[in-house]
């Protein structure tokens, strides 16, 4: 059954956060007491959300009997051959809690025959732990105040991981409170949209979203972690409006570090592959930004292009002084369009969030022809994203083998940007799964950009 949680927190009452995510429920909570993984401020919230929650509950609550175990990370005990306690030794050997972790999705996906709802394996990804010793026992445990994300056993432990804590607090805290929900747009803003002509009135690119954001809704958006003070709610929402200009911000400041923002002429050509909903993030807003920084382009076209795009009727924007975006959507591999697709040679291709990383052990490899069929095309660069600075590393390698692999290759395979953090990042932090990546214990969507082209004589 699926669910209408805004953005689910196993620390929390989700059900008194749905209905006024401005003050969810912080205070006296108490864990489920058969599944031991989320937390009810009363009752009746419990009730409501019974329909939602009970499903995946039986099946933690028959794991555990059946095992014995009185958490389901010690339903790996047996497999591990060893107990949770083991993990428990100072440092926390996070190898060991990632394999536990993974067991118990395997195992409770076995048990449900299906795969686990976001929100059910964020209850096994990010479990109630001490963060210093991993002590699992509801009654021992005491949530950080201000982040009310990490928990701990005890005032010596929550001393003793100050400063590791410190470090991630401000950004957990986001983390919780955001609400998933929609962008308030300020007012007035559409009919203020406006272009300049001619290279003699060209803007400089803005700095990051927030300073793009700022420019195109007349408002100043301001960054938190510069620019601290905000209250929570305000903060939230500024952060919401700046990362609608991240997908946007990002082509741009690719645009600029291949020298193709000059030299952008009346028509600009851009492939998003692996797209799925991207085209979503295009609206008149966002679109309006491209012929703010590009003053001489009239006519831009999206090509939104994977197996899995939300596939949507072909749409045309028109913008003051006879500019127009087109945007397609085209439900296939790259490599593999159909001769009946005509697409117009890309002046720049990109793939946000790649995850290339994720389908090397694929048959197919279908990245690595589509990598491969980009950069056959002389000189066009190939742009992409990823969450962290360890997944940019390997999809940097998956590009480098996918080439090296193609008998087809002629020329040399050259990086204007390599593994950087993207000033144009989504500014909403995310939590890591991969616990074991303690120097991304948050991340970004586009958190990190890679830049690359086939250079031919």
């Amino acid at each position: 059954m699926t669910t209408e949680y805004k953005n689910f927190q196993p620390t929390r009452c989700n059900v008194c956060f749905r209905d006024c995510p401005n003050k969810p429920t912080t205070g006296k909570l108490k864990f489920c007491a058969k599944c031991k993984l989320m937390k009810y401020c009363s009752k009746e919230h419990q009730k409501i959300d019974a329909p939602v929650h009970e499903e995946f509950c039986s099946a933690v609550h028959s794991v555990l009997q059946k095992s014995g175990s009185d958490h389901i990370l010690s339903c790996a005990d047996r497999y591990l051959g060893k107990p949770l306690a083991y993990a428990c030794a100072e440092p926390i050997d996070l190898i060991d809690l990632m394999t536990r972790i993974n067991c118990a999705s395997m195992l409770l996906a076995k048990v449900l025959d299906r795969p686990l709802y976001y929100h059910e394996q964020q209850m096994i990804s990010f479990p109630v732990l001490c963060n210093v010793c991993l002590e699992f026992r509801p009654g021992k445990l005491t949530l950080c105040q201000d982040c009310h994300q990490i928990a701990y056993c005890s005032e010596e432990h929550r001393l003793n991981d100050r400063d590791k804590h410190s470090k991630w607090c401000d950004g957990l805290r986001i983390n919780f409170f955001y609400d998933g929900g929609p962008v308030s747009m300020p007012k007035n803003v559409y009919p203020n949209i406006r272009f300049d002509d001619g290279d003699a009135l060209r803007k400089p690119i803005p700095k990051d979203t927030f300073e793009l954001a700022s420019a195109m809704l007349l408002k100043d958006i301001q960054n938190p972690d510069t620019e601290p003070g905000h209250e929570l709610a305000q903060q939230i929402e500024e952060l919401k409006l700046a990362g609608m200009f991240s997908h946007v911000g990002t082509i741009l400041y690719v645009l600029h570090k291949v020298s193709l923002l000059e030299a952008v002429g009346t028509e600009l050509n851009i492939f998003l592959l692996g797209a799925e909903k991207e085209h979503q993030l295009f609206n008149i807003i966002t679109q309006a930004a491209f012929f703010a920084y590009l003053p001489n382009l009239r006519h831009l076209r999206l090509c939104f292009i994977g197996p899995n795009v939300e596939t949507v009727p072909k749409s045309v924007g028109h913008f003051a002084g006879n500019r127009k975006v087109e945007i397609e959507t085209y439900r296939y591999l790259y490599h593999k369009l159909p001769r009946w697709a005509k697409l117009p040679t890309p002046h720049l291709a990109i793939a946000f969030n790649c995850g290339f990383n994720e389908f090397t052990d694929s048959p197919d490899r279908t990245w690595d022809k589509t990598i491969c069929k980009i950069l056959t095309i002389p000189n066009v660069p190939l742009a992409f994203t990823s969450y962290t600075l360890r997944e940019a590393t390997d999809d940097v390698c998956v590009v480098e083998m996918a080439v090296k692999r193609n008998e087809h290759t002629s020329g040399e395979l050259v990086y204007v940007v390599r593994n950087a953090v993207n000033p144009f990042r989504q500014p909403i932090p995310l939590r890591n799964p991969n616990l074991d990546d303690v120097n991304h214990v948050l991340y970004h969507e586009n958190g990190y950009l890679a830049v690359c082209l086939m250079q031919i004589g």
